[in-house]
């Protein structure tokens, strides 16, 4: 039997046909109030004095789930501020604020205790304010726990770079899963192996409460010395959301042999290579683009920042997502 997402429940076209709604219902609001919205790949801005100014909202997902389970749920707070200002900071944006949002099944106080401590530690890393949230005990609704942020991010208004064809594209390492992928990822793993069993040479429980990693500093410095051009943030849709940068552009990329973890879901699920392209980092958290001449000091600010990385290829005339393994497979995702 082969998995896929959709058999696992989720639909990623369903899910893109539930965005282009609600970009019409954004822009359509945006119209009735005379309001001009500037577009960024993972966010909608708009202009207040000399600066723009965006919201940006994400959850962790069913990733709560493994953490419900276990009790460990300060990751729950940790991922769903760290994955909402990865979002942000690849469209340029520094975050000054955050808001939460945590829905429980009971009068668990302990619970909400230990998400709150994950966030307080991201509102740390990140530096900007908590400035509040809701606390919202459903036991009628909700199964567990549910846990998501809101960020306020701004930038200096100016002039940036458009991504061009000839472009270089840098992969930057993920911590692991991150928070996506997890529906179909628990699907496959749980029906066969136990939390507490060793795979990779961890157990399984740790590296599906992987925290998220942090990309925001590294995107700042990148962007702020005029390294970079664009950046993506590999979450939900995986490497299909390169078309957020590149528009009507392709790339074509050869990819490292992905990490132990994410051949493992491959196959015991029996999945095929450009599923699991479309629906996991694959051990690609963050892909950068740049011009040649500047690769090599982005290399430097990425390596100097702790991360490892890999120079996947170039930007192309002509759409697709076109990618090359080292097994000699070939995708378009």
């Amino acid at each position: 039997m082969s998995w896929t997402y959709e058999r696992a429940g989720v639909s990623l076209g369903k899910h893109e046909e539930m965005h282009v709604m609600a970009h019409d219902v954004i822009r359509d609001a945006a119209s009735r109030l005379g309001i001009t919205l500037m577009e960024g790949g993972f966010t909608r801005s708009m202009q207040l004095d000399n600066h723009e100014i965006t919201l940006h909202t994400d959850g962790v997902g069913t990733k709560s789930m493994i953490a419900w389970t276990t009790g460990r749920l300060e990751v729950l707070g940790w991922d769903c501020v760290i994955g909402n200002v990865n979002d942000i900071a690849c469209d340029g944006f520094t975050p000054i604020a955050l808001t939460d949002y945590i829905a429980i099944s009971g009068n668990d106080a302990d619970a909400v205790r230990k998400v709150l401590s994950g966030i307080r530690d991201a509102a740390l890393a990140v530096k900007a304010a908590l400035l509040g949230g809701e606390t919202a005990i459903m036991p009628d609704l909700v199964n567990g726990i549910d846990v998501s942020c809101t960020v306020l991010g701004i930038k200096n208004t100016g002039n940036y770079e458009m991504t061009k064809a000839g472009d270089i594209v840098i992969g930057i390492e993920s911590s692991g899963l991150h928070m996506n992928g997890y529906t179909l990822a628990r699907k496959v793993l749980l029906g066969r192996y136990g939390l507490e069993d060793e795979i990779c040479g961890d157990k399984l429980v740790n590296w599906l409460l992987r925290p998220t990693a942090y990309y925001g500093d590294l995107l700042i410095r990148l962007y702020g010395g005029g390294l970079i051009k664009s950046a993506v943030h590999v979450t939900g849709g995986g490497f299909t959301k390169m078309r957020r940068a590149i528009g009507d552009l392709g790339v074509e990329l050869e990819v490292p042999e992905p990490p132990c973890i994410f051949k493992v879901i491959r196959e015991t699920g029996n999945i095929e290579w450009g599923e699991m392209y479309r629906v996991f980092n694959m051990g690609i958290g963050l892909m950068v683009m740049t011009s040649e001449e500047r690769v090599d000091d982005a290399v430097r600010v990425i390596r100097s920042s702790g991360f490892n990385y890999w120079v996947l290829g170039r930007v192309v005339d002509g759409g697709g997502i076109n990618i090359s393994m080292n097994n000699g497979v070939k995708l378009r995702v």
